[in-house]
Protein backbone atom coordinates (compact mmCIF):
# COMPACT_ATOMS: atom_id res chain seq x y z
CA UNK A 1 0.00 0.00 0.00
CA UNK A 2 2.87 2.38 0.81
CA UNK A 3 4.61 1.59 -2.48
CA UNK A 4 1.36 2.14 -4.38
CA UNK A 5 0.92 5.53 -2.72
CA UNK A 6 4.46 6.59 -3.57
CA UNK A 7 3.98 5.38 -7.15
CA UNK A 8 0.87 7.54 -7.54
CA UNK A 9 2.71 10.59 -6.18
CA UNK A 10 5.60 9.95 -8.57
CA UNK A 11 3.20 9.66 -11.51
CA UNK A 12 1.67 12.96 -10.50
CA UNK A 13 5.14 14.54 -10.34
CA UNK A 14 5.87 13.30 -13.85
CA UNK A 15 2.72 14.89 -15.26
CA UNK A 16 2.42 18.06 -13.16
CA UNK A 17 2.80 21.43 -14.89
CA UNK A 18 2.04 23.76 -11.96
CA UNK A 19 5.24 24.45 -9.98
CA UNK A 20 3.37 25.26 -6.76
CA UNK A 21 1.55 21.92 -6.81
CA UNK A 22 4.78 20.20 -7.87
CA UNK A 23 6.37 21.54 -4.71
CA UNK A 24 3.54 20.02 -2.66
CA UNK A 25 4.04 16.63 -4.31
CA UNK A 26 7.75 16.58 -3.46
CA UNK A 27 6.94 17.56 0.12
CA UNK A 28 4.34 14.78 0.34
CA UNK A 29 6.91 12.18 -0.69
CA UNK A 30 9.50 13.59 1.72
CA UNK A 31 6.96 13.62 4.57
CA UNK A 32 5.93 10.06 3.75
CA UNK A 33 9.54 8.91 3.77
CA UNK A 34 10.09 10.54 7.16
CA UNK A 35 7.21 8.43 8.49
CA UNK A 36 7.96 5.07 6.84
CA UNK A 37 11.74 5.50 6.28
CA UNK A 38 13.81 5.69 3.11
CA UNK A 39 13.93 1.91 2.50
CA UNK A 40 10.20 2.06 1.69
CA UNK A 41 11.25 3.68 -1.59
CA UNK A 42 12.13 0.58 -3.57
CA UNK A 43 14.79 0.73 -6.31
CA UNK A 44 12.04 0.82 -8.96
CA UNK A 45 10.33 3.72 -7.20
CA UNK A 46 13.65 5.53 -6.80
CA UNK A 47 14.32 5.15 -10.52
CA UNK A 48 10.84 6.42 -11.38
CA UNK A 49 11.27 9.38 -9.01
CA UNK A 50 14.65 10.28 -10.52
CA UNK A 51 13.23 10.09 -14.05
CA UNK A 52 10.26 12.26 -13.06
CA UNK A 53 12.63 14.75 -11.43
CA UNK A 54 14.84 14.86 -14.54
CA UNK A 55 11.74 15.57 -16.60
CA UNK A 56 10.64 18.38 -14.29
CA UNK A 57 14.12 19.92 -14.20
CA UNK A 58 14.24 19.93 -17.99
CA UNK A 59 10.78 21.51 -18.14
CA UNK A 60 11.74 24.23 -15.66
CA UNK A 61 15.00 24.89 -17.49
CA UNK A 62 13.17 25.18 -20.81
CA UNK A 63 10.66 27.65 -19.32
CA UNK A 64 13.45 29.80 -17.89
CA UNK A 65 15.40 29.74 -21.15
CA UNK A 66 12.27 30.77 -23.09
CA UNK A 67 11.64 33.65 -20.71
CA UNK A 68 15.26 34.78 -21.04
CA UNK A 69 15.03 34.71 -24.84
CA UNK A 70 11.81 36.73 -24.93
CA UNK A 71 12.15 39.36 -22.21
CA UNK A 72 8.89 40.38 -20.60
CA UNK A 73 8.00 43.95 -19.78
CA UNK A 74 6.60 42.86 -16.43
CA UNK A 75 9.67 41.86 -14.43
CA UNK A 76 7.57 41.51 -11.28
CA UNK A 77 5.39 38.84 -12.90
CA UNK A 78 8.44 36.91 -14.09
CA UNK A 79 10.04 37.22 -10.66
CA UNK A 80 6.86 35.84 -9.07
CA UNK A 81 6.79 32.89 -11.50
CA UNK A 82 10.41 32.12 -10.76
CA UNK A 83 9.82 32.41 -7.02
CA UNK A 84 7.12 29.73 -7.25
CA UNK A 85 9.50 27.59 -9.33
CA UNK A 86 12.17 28.13 -6.69
CA UNK A 87 9.89 26.56 -4.07
CA UNK A 88 9.60 23.46 -6.28
CA UNK A 89 13.38 23.38 -6.76
CA UNK A 90 13.91 23.65 -2.99
CA UNK A 91 11.57 20.76 -2.30
CA UNK A 92 13.21 18.65 -5.02
CA UNK A 93 16.57 19.42 -3.47
CA UNK A 94 15.44 18.49 0.05
CA UNK A 95 14.05 15.15 -1.13
CA UNK A 96 17.18 14.30 -3.13
CA UNK A 97 19.37 15.17 -0.13
CA UNK A 98 17.24 12.85 2.02
CA UNK A 99 17.84 10.05 -0.46
CA UNK A 100 21.52 10.80 -1.19
CA UNK A 101 23.37 13.92 -0.05
CA UNK A 102 25.68 13.65 -3.07
CA UNK A 103 23.06 12.95 -5.73
CA UNK A 104 24.14 14.20 -9.19
CA UNK A 105 20.79 15.90 -9.78
CA UNK A 106 21.63 18.38 -7.03
CA UNK A 107 24.03 19.99 -9.52
CA UNK A 108 21.25 20.10 -12.13
CA UNK A 109 19.01 21.91 -9.65
CA UNK A 110 21.70 24.56 -9.18
CA UNK A 111 22.02 24.90 -12.95
CA UNK A 112 18.29 25.47 -13.34
CA UNK A 113 18.42 28.08 -10.58
CA UNK A 114 21.16 29.90 -12.47
CA UNK A 115 18.83 30.27 -15.45
CA UNK A 116 16.37 32.28 -13.38
CA UNK A 117 16.74 35.14 -10.95
CA UNK A 118 20.41 35.73 -11.73
CA UNK A 119 19.45 36.71 -15.26
CA UNK A 120 17.19 39.49 -14.04
CA UNK A 121 19.53 40.52 -11.24
CA UNK A 122 22.45 40.94 -13.63
CA UNK A 123 20.24 42.87 -16.07
CA UNK A 124 19.14 45.21 -13.31
CA UNK A 125 22.77 45.80 -12.31
CA UNK A 126 23.70 46.63 -15.89
CA UNK A 127 20.76 49.00 -16.18
CA UNK A 128 21.75 50.84 -13.01
CA UNK A 129 25.37 51.07 -14.26
CA UNK A 130 24.10 52.60 -17.51
CA UNK A 131 22.25 55.27 -15.57
CA UNK A 132 25.29 56.01 -13.44
CA UNK A 133 27.42 56.72 -16.54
Amino acid sequence: MVAASFLQLIRCIQAESDPSFLSSLYRAIADGLRVVAIPALTPDLQTALIEATKHQLQTLADKRKRRAETPEDDHEEVALLEEVEEFALEDMEKLLKMMDGQHPLLVAISSVRDLGFNHWDSGDERDSDDYAS
